[in-house]
């Protein structure tokens, strides 16, 4: 007799779309994965913490990660991976936790005591509708579904607790503190697979398209958390001067690819900038490392936004969530690795674009190198000041631009 399916809690919900439980997906691959990214900061940029829950339903695994720079020069490096199924209802790794209060709008984001010293319990009460980023994206190669990605992003006010090493925060809303995040989910190449691409594939006859992580100059991808709205934009700007759209669905539209989205009871109408340009960024001792900088975007209306960017933090690198080679396994996300495992590390971040670790050796980043790193970031509108908001900025460069080369 086959074996009966298995009915979880989300299958009480009327919203199947096919005819299966919700303890499988569509897909066999077992580079399907479904997960949040959330990232916090204060405006004084004491604090940068970025945290993940993750589920890769056909490889049985749940993973996730905090890792929190702070103003010391450390960063903090926490992960914790742990068979999916039976438990696959609930969003818990190890001292990992998420509470869906609300969906879209109110959650609660937290990790208990552990050995390595990073707690904390945040209340997140999103700001405005989430921005659908990339509605269904795929990655075709020589007509071969390589890669496969939906995702939304927004901004939130937060409240709650950090403890790191010791050291606490605590913050209401209103404190200033910003939350943003992205939920994504799809065929992530490399995820579940040992962070390996599959040996046994034709090699491709046509080059593969670099995208916006590894094409030329610089490139900016932001979630701001405004007084009033969420600020979302995106692009890249080649050696040969074009301002290209960038971000998840997006990598070679002339532009910029935005989304302005108001809170819910505000009447103001959502929108896209028309056109964007940048001056005055400044750099860290020569490296690669932004440090301020402007922005100035076009609206519909033909109205200009102009932004002072300021950094705050230290920059967080995304390495130690487990990306790529950053698991003590170097096999990358979604892997099993037995009933519950959680482990972690510190590192120095005090250089502007390198890593080490306590005995002061280097250790090499993923792609982009050391000046792949997410910064927190102080948005001020140059003409309204009382405009302030917090978010996170990926500002990196790839080749060289302003006579400051990349990695």
């Amino acid at each position: 007799m086959p074996r009966p399916r298995v009915l979880t809690e989300l299958d009480e919900w009327p919203r199947h779309q096919t005819i299966d439980t919700f303890n499988s997906v569509q897909t066999a691959s077992p580079e399907w994965s479904d997960g949040y990214w959330h990232c916090f900061g204060d405006p004084a940029g004491e604090v940068n913490l970025i945290t993940a829950i993750r589920l890769y339903p056909n490889t049985d695994v749940m993973d996730a990660y905090a890792i929190v720079s702070l103003d010391d020069g450390k960063q903090y490096n926490l992960r914790a991976s742990r068979r999916l199924r039976p438990r696959i209802d609930e969003l818990r790794v190890g001292p990992f936790w998420q509470e869906i209060i609300r969906g879209m709008r109110t959650l609660r984001i937290g990790c208990d005591d552990n050995a390595h010293g990073i707690e904390f319990d945040i209340l997140w009460e999103s700001k405005a509708p989430a921005y659908d980023e990339a509605p269904g994206v795929q990655y075709r190669l020589d007509g071969r579904l390589v890669a496969e990605r939906s995702n939304y992003i927004q901004a939130a006010d937060i409240a709650g607790w950090i403890r790191i090493n010791g050291r606490e925060w605590k913050f209401d809303f209103g404190d200033g503190w910003g939350g943003t995040r992205d939920h994504s989910w799809g065929i992530g190449a490399g995820t579940g697979t040992g962070a390996k691409p599959n040996p046994y594939v034709a090699p491709p006859l046509t080059p593969p398209d670099q995208g916006s992580f590894r094409s030329d100059g610089m490139r900016h991808w932001a979630v701001v958390n405004m007084p009033d709205r969420c600020l979302y934009y995106a692009f890249r700007l080649g050696e040969d001067g074009v301002y290209r759209a960038s971000g998840t669905g997006r990598q070679s539209d002339v532009g910029v690819h935005s989304w302005v989205e108001y809170g819910y009871d505000s009447d103001k109408e959502s929108f896209a900038y028309t056109d964007i340009s940048i001056s005055d960024h400044e750099w860290e001792d020569g490296f690669p490392r932004f440090k301020r900088g402007k922005i100035h975007l076009t609206r519909p209306d033909g109205g200009v936004d102009n932004f002072q960017l300021e950094v705050v933090s230290e920059p967080v690198y995304m390495l130690a969530g487990g990306y790529a080679h950053g698991w003590n396994d170097r096999l990358g996300r979604g892997v099993f690795r037995g009933e519950l495992l959680v482990e972690g590390e510190v590192w120095d971040v005090s250089h502007p674009t390198k890593v080490f670790d306590d005995d002061g050796n280097e250790i090499p980043q993923m792609s982009g190198g050391g000046s792949y790193a997410e910064l927190s970031t102080v948005y001020t509108n140059m003409d309204d000041p009382s405009d302030t908001g917090v978010g996170i900025l990926e500002c990196a460069i790839m080749t060289e631009f302003e006579g400051v080369k990349g990695p």
